[in-house]
């Protein structure tokens, strides 16, 4: 089973490497505009992607600018237009997450989703001035039953959160 896993998971990492280098640079791009004016990154995600923000925040290398998004609009901060928004969405994004995006996109706020696109697409996209696909439709494994199971969001999302991290890093060490 590990092996499989291991296989499934490599092909995600992959597929992501291959489709969506673009989306990750622009991605980078926009929340540089952030941290280079010195305005705030603010990075949601919830129920187990709430490890992302961990991660942005605790880790031995903490996200620059970074402030955790509050899940309810009456809590945001009065952003200010060069503020971003980074957001993690572990499926195509439910109706609280559609709100949270489409409210963002009427206040000007740019705006970086990763979430898996379905077959029409990714809902969301739409009020994102850039959209990643984390390429995780289902779960990996299959059981004996015809069921799957395995479905590594947090994994996938840390492997794109790390890719913006380091292409920042990048874009910040050529604009100093």
């Amino acid at each position: 089973m590990l092996k499989i896993f291991t296989t499934q998971l490599t092909g995600i990492f992959n597929r992501i490497q291959e489709g969506e280098a673009q989306s990750i640079e622009d991605g980078a791009r926009l929340l540089a505009q952030a941290v280079i004016s010195d305005h705030s990154v603010y990075v949601y995600g919830k129920n187990e992607l709430e490890g992302i923000l961990k991660e942005a925040m605790y880790s031995s290398e903490p996200f620059p600018s970074v402030k955790v998004l509050p899940k309810n609009e009456e809590n945001w901060p009065d952003f200010e237009m060069t503020d971003k928004v980074l957001m993690f969405c572990a499926g195509s994004a439910d109706d609280e997450e559609l709100k949270m995006a489409e409210k963002l996109y009427e206040r000007g706020i740019g705006l970086v989703v990763v979430s898996p696109s379905g077959k029409d697409g990714a809902p969301i996209a739409s009020f994102a001035d850039v959209h990643i696909d984390s390429k995780l439709r289902m779960p990996l494994l299959p059981d004996e039953d015809g069921t799957r199971f395995g479905f590594p969001s947090l994994m996938v999302s840390l492997y794109i959160y790390h890719a913006l991290s380091f292409t920042l890093k990048e874009i910040l060490q050529e604009y100093q």
